[in-house]
């Protein structure tokens, strides 16, 4: 039988062992096949071995090795507008929190989004997507929680309805209609409960529900009920999680089961001993601490207690302008004591357990989606040391040379 691409004499071949979600010390657990072949039919990967499959395509892999696609599970994609004044404002002294209650950060995108057409929302997407998938990124999550309203709230997740459809890139989506509380409301339990009345239409269009539980945007108290609606509709649910102060979000995820608790870079000893012994899955987001100058999460901690940790890129215009998914993982090891191993893991399996893909993505094995990423690489530690220079040779997606 005929193959429809097949990449011969790899280096190595690098991939967790176990599909996501993998917790604590079991996060270092990496299988490197040293001179090998991958055959792949029908976007899938069929052979992985010795032998030289026929093929209608070939990529000469020597000198390379193959990881998985990065996948990418927590981004603000789709947005538009420039926020670059506040990023000299911090540099100025003033906090996340000074600007958006001077009415920047999330209300001023807000503003952009809501005036902007679809199509053209659409297409600014489109190009970040290609600078990821360039890049070795080859699924990503995107949420709304820029419209903070109805129309703008479902315009996003039709955005990213569109672009999962239209562009390679596996696009997942995130209702985060509780991102901020917009100005023409006085009441976060008035908006809230206007962000409830729409979950019949947002259920069409996404399975998962975000929201940002953080002082002086929404406390815990009304998060649990936020959430608890989200969960009664048959929603899966994430949260933002003690960005910015440990404020409960954390807890509040493990209580209600949350499939992810996201950035935790103020998480205290209660809320990583609690992670730890739970089955959400602790998302680290090193570029925004970067980013925002801050102090960053506890990664090492949460992973030698038994915490499941996945790692993303926050990628949004105001507080981490970063989508480099080598950037990310350099972050992820050198400042929240990551092992290369464990960063792997957290961008490929883990993160696919994010997204609720775990059975076909996140690892190169026989029947899993043939998303891979070729590099310019002697072992896989290069894939951090070499964190600021191109070393991507090839990106495969569902088969298909894309980049």
């Amino acid at each position: 039988m005929e193959l429809d691409l097949a990449i011969l004499n790899l280096n190595s071949i690098v991939t967790p062992v176990s599909s996501g979600p993998v917790r604590g010390r079991g996060m270092t657990r990496i299988e490197c096949i040293k001179e090998s072949n991958i055959g792949i039919m029908n976007g899938k990967i069929v052979y992985i071995g010795p032998e030289i499959p026929t093929a209608e395509k070939y990529i000469d892999g020597r000198g390379l090795i193959a990881i998985p696609g990065f996948i990418d599970c927590h981004t603000h994609i789709p947005f538009t507008g420039d926020r670059s004044r506040e990023f000299l404002m911090r540099l100025e002294g003033k906090s996340y929190m000074d600007i958006m209650k001077a009415g920047g950060g999330i209300r001023s995108t807000s503003e952009a989004v809501r005036r902007t057409p679809a199509t053209a929302l659409m297409a600014e997407s489109f190009r970040f997507l290609d600078s990821m998938l360039s890049l070795g990124v080859t699924t990503v999550e995107g949420k709304s929680g820029y419209g903070l309203e109805r129309e703008g709230e479902l315009k996003q997740l039709r955005v990213l309805e569109a672009l999962g459809e239209l562009h390679p890139i596996d696009v997942f989506s995130t209702f985060l209609g509780a991102h901020a509380l917009p100005e023409e409301y006085s009441s976060r339990d008035e908006y809230l409960s206007s962000m409830i009345e729409i979950f019949d239409e947002v259920r069409k269009l996404t399975d998962t529900i975000d929201i940002f539980c953080e002082d002086g945007v929404f406390n815990v108290d009304q998060s649990r009920r936020y959430m608890l609606a989200a969960i009664e509709s048959g929603f899966r649910i994430r949260i933002h999680a003690d960005e910015l102060s440990s404020s409960g979000g954390g807890l509040l995820a493990v209580e209600l089961g949350a499939v992810s608790a996201d950035h935790l870079i103020s998480a205290d000893d209660i809320t990583i001993q609690a992670l730890a012994k739970s089955d959400t899955i602790a998302t680290l987001l090193p570029g925004t601490s970067f980013f925002l100058n801050e102090s960053f999460a506890r990664g090492r901690e949460l992973i030698d207690r038994g915490a499941i940790v996945a790692i993303a890129s926050d990628f949004n215009p105001g507080s981490c302008n970063i989508y480099n998914p080598f950037i990310v993982m350099f972050l992820a090891v050198t400042r929240c004591g990551l092992k290369v191993e464990e960063a792997i893991t957290a961008y490929t399996a883990n993160a696919a357990a994010v997204l609720g893909v775990e059975d076909r993505k996140g690892l190169i094995r026989e029947g899993y989606d043939a998303d891979l990423v070729l590099l310019r690489a002697g072992d896989y530690p290069e894939v951090v040391y070499n964190f600021s220079r191109d070393i991507v040779s090839n990106v495969i997606k569902n088969g298909n040379i894309v980049a």
